[in-house]
């Protein structure tokens, strides 16, 4: 038994309250009015989905990172760790941010896309770093600190570590990405 129940039937006027205003404040990025999945399972631990929607919040909303950089970042993340769930989640911001779909589509292999710009392409390698339990590579991480400065690289970091615990309750319980939203464009070899 995976799957979580439904949180809302037995929440209570400020947990759903609270539900309501994370699914306002990403509808615009989500393009959806409802809230993901994965944050109303989170629901069934309120004190936690709290806290994970406000990290969510800061880094999509108000951190340092450029959103094509953020959502590069998300993509190559999610792509090098299968987090179908998590892909389907952010194609629609990567295109709001500029980002083609050639490349999106070239972030789901195992090779640094070609035409990405300096700062992307040290984005993509950070996290490649990242999930190979690796130390970032000094001349990656001063090209990222020379354009979004040490606070970039670190809200980099915590982007892998946000996405890994999504992806995590995404897996451990279940959660299929809801209809609507693109699909698993390749999986990394």
């Amino acid at each position: 038994m995976a799957q979580l129940p439904d949180p809302r039937p037995q929440a209570n006027a400020e947990v759903l309250a609270e539900m309501e205003r994370m699914a306002g404040v990403r509808s615009d990025s989500d393009g959806r009015a409802e809230l993901a999945s994965v944050y109303v399972a989170m629901f069934n631990n309120p004190g936690l989905a709290r806290c994970v929607g406000a990290l969510g919040e800061h880094l999509r909303f108000a951190g340092t990172l450029p959103d094509h950089i953020r959502e590069t970042a998300i993509l190559r993340y999610a792509a090098a760790n299968a987090f179908a769930y998590e892909w389907a989640h952010h194609v629609r911001p990567a295109r709001l941010a500029g980002i083609a779909d050639e490349i999106i589509a070239a972030l789901a292999g195992p090779a640094v896309p070609a035409g990405l710009d300096p700062v992307q392409r040290a984005a993509v390698e950070a996290v490649d770093d990242v999930v190979a339990g690796r130390e970032i590579a000094t001349e990656v991480q001063r090209t990222l600190a020379d354009a979004v400065g040490n606070a970039g690289v670190v809200e980099l970091v915590g982007l892998c570590g946000l996405y890994a615990l999504m992806g995590y309750m995404t897996t451990a319980f279940a959660i299929d990405v809801e209809p609507g939203l693109p699909g698993w464009p390749a999986r990394r070899p």
